[in-house]
């Protein structure tokens, strides 16, 4: 800590690496330095300051600071326009106890001292990413990307990854072909009355729902991907003069407006196919799927709740895993039969085939994954 009379306190996180960087660690090709035991802090609520308080304070960031040494054979020193955003990062990977990966971080891969904060959660679960507009409604357009956000409005949503349970993590950071590895201890918040059994069992539904809100937002983009195809291939055959009189080309138009249809009524199963980002879609249709898992998660785990679940959160879980399971059969029935159906009827027309497969996902239907 450094103060000066009247004037101020600047106070640096954690001196220990700085205490380690001896003539050892500096010769060393990279050095992980031990990291500190992190807090799994809730935020107080309510706390208000005096008005027109000159008194301000700026917390660290939360979670665990994790402090590694590079040397100038591993730091990024890179000029080439050939050398890709990953190659010139590193990259952490955090584990538990049994070696299930948590959290995988890029990092920097600076010369000298870097420092990386993990929030102490779980990966985000996938994002939606809305290629068509909301049924009726042409004038809502798509950023450069091709895409659009979903935005929902007026519900405490929660699309970050759950807390990790208080417990001893491994920390394993890799730069080029060196990989060093630190325990780090994560404890539970010193204020809370949550017992050990109650922050397990919070653990265990936020992970659930936190798969099951990234199975539907996988669902949902590559329903996207695929009916923005198929409405591609319908204004195709409706505005291109060449094909318009040619009846085989007609056809497979009007079944891709029908294709096209049905993956919708799926989707509005998923999430409100209505939102245009406006405020006012809080006031016209009803949540879905999507938008009643983020706002569970929130009722659940964040808020400073620190406790078990209650009966009627479960009971709503419940609920809402029999809802994505009816909905991932039609997804899978889309998929499997009426995709291939439409696909079959292309190959007797001269026009382009539509792609199942959503760019950078593996076809399989069911739920997983993690952040890139």
């Amino acid at each position: 800590m450094v103060a000066t009379y009247g004037r101020g306190f600047w106070i640096l996180d954690d001196v220990g690496p700085l205490e380690q960087l001896d003539a050892a660690a500096l010769a060393r090709r990279a050095t992980l330095f031990p990291p500190r035991p992190a807090y799994r802090f809730r935020e107080v609520q309510g706390v208000v300051r005096a008005p027109g308080s000159a008194i301000q304070a700026q917390n660290p960031p939360y979670g665990a600071d994790l402090t590694y040494a590079l040397s100038a054979a591993l730091a990024d020193t890179a000029t080439s326009p050939d050398t890709t955003r990953r190659q010139r990062q590193a990259r952490i990977v955090i584990l538990t106890a049994g070696g299930d990966t948590v959290r995988t971080l890029e990092a920097t891969r600076q010369l000298g001292l870097n420092r990386v904060w993990w929030d102490l959660r779980y990966a985000s679960p996938t994002t939606p990413r809305l290629r068509t507009p909301p049924p009726g409604k042409p004038f809502v357009r798509l950023d450069p990307t091709g895409t659009r956000p979903l935005v929902a409005w007026d519900l405490d949503l929660s699309t970050r990854g759950p807390l990790v349970p208080p417990g001893t993590y491994t920390v394993r950071v890799t730069v080029g072909d060196t990989t060093l590895s630190q325990p780090l201890t994560v404890l539970k918040d010193p204020n809370t009355t949550a017992t050990d059994a109650d922050v397990a069992a919070q653990t265990q539904l936020t992970t659930a729902i936190r798969v099951e809100q990234d199975s539907v937002a996988r669902m949902i983009n590559r329903l996207e991907w695929v009916r923005r195809q198929l409405q591609d291939l319908a204004g195709q055959v409706r505005g291109d003069s060449t094909i318009a009189h040619d009846s085989a080309a007609r056809r497979v138009g009007r079944l891709a407006d029908s294709l096209d249809r049905k993956g919708q009524a799926i989707e509005a199963v998923l999430f409100d196919v209505h939102l245009t980002g406006a405020r006012e879609d809080a006031f016209r249709n009803p949540t879905q799927l999507y938008e009643r898992l983020a706002a569970l998660q929130s009722d659940v785990a964040e808020n400073s709740s620190d406790f078990a679940p209650t009966t009627q959160q479960a009971a709503v879980h419940d609920l809402f895993r029999q809802r994505i399971a009816d909905a991932s059969v039609r997804f899978a029935d889309f998929m499997t039969k009426d995709l291939p159906a439409f696909s079959a009827e292309l190959r007797g027309a001269s026009l382009k085939d539509v792609i199942a497969a959503y760019p950078g996902l593996a076809p399989a239907v069911g739920p997983g994954g993690s952040e890139p």
